[in-house]
């Protein structure tokens, strides 16, 4: 890719196109999220007249809570050099690279700082910690740098981290950071904006959320409060603030309004509100594996729970027909049980997993299905060759069947269509892309065995990622 930027900044002076000509018809402004109309990618247009690119959409959203963007013609984006990648916000995230157990914090200028140990994880981002770690791709571990270790409570700060930190110009060091004095900075904007994120997009009972608040004003902003369910969490006396609370755990509402106050120096008040849905359905932390849904008379079932990191489990029990038939004690994240099954033919039974934290919070599986029938159902897998790919790169997704009466035919399906079908028991590959932007693509496969009985395995996903 950066042999590509070369060659079209080389073109562009050869013909004698600069970024004034090309970007004279945009009216870019520093902070500005810009765009083309043919492309999703954002970019955030810094006060150094280049543009920063967000890896993905996670790191986006420590930054921003919607898209609101300018469109630029394709030449004019072209015109402005890319300054390199935007990193987490600082204080918002604690990111964990995929080939190195370390929990990293962030500070200023994408410095990743080691957390040593656990029990000042949950001094600096609360018990449920491990919710708030996301994996960084080794293939964005070159935009960091690694700064010195957090070994005590004094050392960092998540909510200093998030004050010091409001813009991707300041966390880059393009503009300076907030006064620490009494003395309001100056807003860069002629009418009051203010913003307000949380800390992730859904949540259950019990969770910990991180409220962050921005607002700038001509006059300058005198305070900002936070609010939860009607109940003040935090007030700052500048132009941004955070605090944390926690979903009630015995509560029964469905969701719980979040609020925040800006107040302007000149006393021009502005308000902000976002409703927060309690999830309470199955949790996509915790998946339920059957080994086969269907099953002879006589023959032995079998079900497995396999449960995220991120949940500090105090227990996980396996049910059949409501009835707790495996319990497994904290810290083991996969639990099986096996054993055969009453019944006669034509009895249907209904499983599923339940998972319970340290805080009292369950976590549910789906409800699946086991049925004794004349005939077992087929074992059905599937699997890609990488789990993240590059745009433009293709990658093999196989799937595989065993019976004991045979398998005839395996496929492969994409949004329920079949796009790859096989005679035989042999293994039926798929070349899956190139895809045009980033995104993720699930595919299932379904095995039929030699009586006529068919099976689907689990879905695999994959992760379409620029480069």
């Amino acid at each position: 890719m950066s042999m590509l930027r070369n060659l079209l900044t080389v073109s562009a002076t050869l013909f004698g196109l600069t970024a004034a000509t090309f970007a004279s018809a945009a009216t870019l402004s520093p902070g500005d999220l810009i765009k083309i109309s043919s492309r999703s990618d954002v970019y955030y247009y810094g006060p150094d007249a280049k543009r920063y690119v967000f890896p993905n959409e996670k790191t986006y959203f420590t930054w921003y809570s919607d898209f609101s963007t300018k469109t630029v013609t394709d030449s004019e984006l072209a015109a402005v050099q890319i300054g390199g990648a935007a990193t987490y916000r600082p204080g918002y995230r604690m990111v964990k690279v995929t080939t190195d157990p370390k929990v990293y914090a962030i500070s200023r200028g994408g410095t990743l700082r080691w957390i040593e140990t656990e029990a000042l994880a949950v001094q600096l981002y609360g018990a449920d910690w491990a919710t708030k770690v996301q994996d960084l791709p080794d293939a964005f571990f070159a935009t960091y740098k690694v700064g010195t270790s957090i070994s005590k409570l004094a050392d960092y700060s998540p909510a200093d981290e998030l004050n010091a930190n409001p813009t991707i110009a300041v966390d880059r060091g393009l503009t300076p950071p907030p006064s620490s004095t009494s003395t309001p900075p100056t807003p860069t904007t002629t009418t009051m904006s203010i913003g307000l994120q949380l800390s992730r997009d859904t949540f259950r009972a019990g969770d910990f959320v991180t409220i962050s608040s921005t607002s700038t004003h001509t006059s300058g902003v005198s305070k900002i409060e936070i609010f939860f369910d009607a109940m003040l969490v935090t007030s700052c006396n500048a132009n941004s603030c955070s605090g944390q609370m926690q979903i009630p755990i015995s509560g029964t509402k469905s969701s719980y309004e979040v609020k925040t106050i800006s107040t302007a120096v000149d006393t021009t008040v502005q308000t902000k509100i976002i409703v927060i849905p309690i999830t309470t359905g199955p949790s996509s932390l915790v998946k339920l594996t059957l080994g086969r849904t269907a099953i002879k008379p006589g023959q032995a079932a079998e079900a497995i729970v396999d449960s995220d990191a991120s949940i500090a489990i105090i227990r996980t029990d396996i049910y059949i027909d409501g009835t707790s038939v495996e319990a497994c004690a904290s810290a083991i994240r996969q639990c099986r049980w096996s054993d055969t099954l009453p019944g006669g033919i034509g009895t249907i039974y209904d499983v599923y997993g339940k998972v319970t934290d340290n805080l009292g919070r369950t976590y549910e599986t789906d409800h699946k299905t086991i049925t004794i029938s004349n005939n077992d159902s087929p074992m059905a897998t599937i699997e890609s060759g990488k789990s993240m790919i590059y745009v433009n790169e293709t990658v093999d997704v196989t799937a595989r069947g065993s019976d004991d009466n045979g398998i005839v035919k395996l496929e492969i399906l994409k949004d329920g269509a079949v796009v790859k079908s096989c005679d035989g028991a042999a293994p039926c590959t798929f070349i899956a892309g190139p895809w045009t932007s980033a995104g993720t693509a699930s595919y299932v496969g379904r095995a039929t065995d030699g009586l006529g009985m068919t099976a689907l395995s689990e879905p695999v996903t994959i992760t379409i990622t620029n480069p």
